[in-house]
């Protein structure tokens, strides 16, 4: 059913209200965000905009899920690329863990004020809902679980065995995640990922570039994700 008048002008202005809430936090930091402030610049009353977030943090919840969601998103279209037209037997499954791993790469570095909401330092004063913000969170590491069981499920994976403190440590993972595949699955994706965000975090925050007239982050990005799926035995 189609969006009445209404509808569509209250989406229109939460789209609004969300965009110059993420110039705010490009230009003064997520600690400074203000509803106030982004009324005055919308042209609106400060009351008039609590009728659609009820205060600032109901705002940042809003933000973090849209950021998960992108993220996620930007994870499946460059996994979906490589599969296209591809059987299950052929499925190139180190490329399509490298291009997730590029791509996010590239979501943080084109949405870095995103990234540091979701990933950055905490906002003073501000406490994540997890049962909104979680299901989003979880997300973004569902579709790098996808690609992993995919090779798994295709015989080009190498897991070896969990210590028995490990798979401890991984069950409340399992259960957040719903994934009914191995442990070394969620493992995987643990560290996988950790490597990913590590290489991309310190690259953001300028602590690998010695030069910025250097293009050494790509050549060092590129090197360590190809050690990442050689260690995996990815075929």
């Amino acid at each position: 059913m189609p969006l009445t008048r209404r509808e569509r002008v209250r989406a229109a202005t939460i789209d609004e209200i969300k965009e110059t809430a993420r110039r705010q936090i490009a230009e003064h930091g997520a600690a400074s965000l203000s509803l106030r402030a982004i009324a005055g610049e919308m042209g609106m009353t400060a009351p008039a905009l609590y009728r659609y977030f009820e205060g600032r943090d109901d705002l940042v919840t809003a933000l973090i899920v849209d950021a998960y969601h992108s993220l996620a998103a930007a994870l499946a279209e460059a996994r979906d690329a490589i599969y296209v037209d591809q059987t299950a037997i052929h499925a190139d499954h180190a490329a399509s863990i490298i291009a997730a791993a590029n791509a996010y790469r590239t979501w943080a570095l084109t949405h870095a004020e995103e990234y540091a909401l979701i990933f950055g330092t905490p906002i003073p004063d501000y406490q994540a809902p997890m049962e909104i913000t979680g299901p989003a969170a979880a997300a973004s590491m569902s579709e790098l679980i996808q690609v992993l069981d995919a090779a798994y499920q295709d015989g080009k994976l190498a897991t070896g065995e969990l210590a028995p403190a490990l798979g401890e440590m991984l069950q409340p993972w399992i259960k957040k995640l719903g994934y009914p595949g191995p442990p070394e699955i969620i493992h995987l994706a643990l560290a996988n990922w950790a490597q990913i965000h590590g290489l991309v975090s310190l690259e953001l925050f300028g602590h690998l570039t010695a030069d910025p007239e250097c293009n050494e982050v790509d050549a060092l990005f590129e090197a360590e994700i190809q050690a990442m799926v050689a260690r995996m035995g990815i075929e």
